[in-house]
């Protein structure tokens, strides 16, 4: 397989990630609605509430990571996420960047500058994952 590294750009991720966040709500709204319905119609504990809020955006996540390479958002702007030598990331790739995002989400995208310094255009998430996006 004949791997060739691209740089895809923090604002394309970015663009990508609104796109899943707008997913993610769906997913939320679901969880959450079946969360209620099983506490008897009584709202939730905060920290119970959060931890669905986690949980479920990690399943969606590693989910579309594992099983097509790419989420919703990413697949709208043509973005893949491989291994270096090509093969489909594992769970614990995916487990490690869905965490490092939510360090990049929390400091508002600054690790993002990584890219631009980057000579294989990585950011701290394709870094730290051992994983790579690549445009197809």
């Amino acid at each position: 397989m004949n791997q060739k590294a691209y740089k895809v750009f923090p604002l394309k991720r970015i663009i990508a990630s609104i796109y899943d966040f707008f997913l993610l709500l769906g997913v939320w709204f679901a969880v959450g609605s079946v969360a209620i319905w099983l506490n008897g119609g009584e709202t939730l504990n905060p920290y119970l509430g959060l931890s669905l809020v986690f949980l479920s955006s990690w399943g969606f996540f590693c989910y579309f990571w594992l099983v097509g390479n790419k989420t919703l958002g990413m697949a709208v702007w043509n973005i893949e996420i491989y291994r270096p030598d090509g093969e489909k990331i594992t769970f614990k790739q995916a487990s490690i960047r869905y965490l490092v995002n939510i360090f990049i989400f929390l400091l508002a995208g600054l690790p993002l500058i990584q890219i631009y310094f980057s000579p294989r255009g990585h950011a701290i998430n394709d870094t730290l994952s051992k994983t790579s996006l690549k445009i197809i």
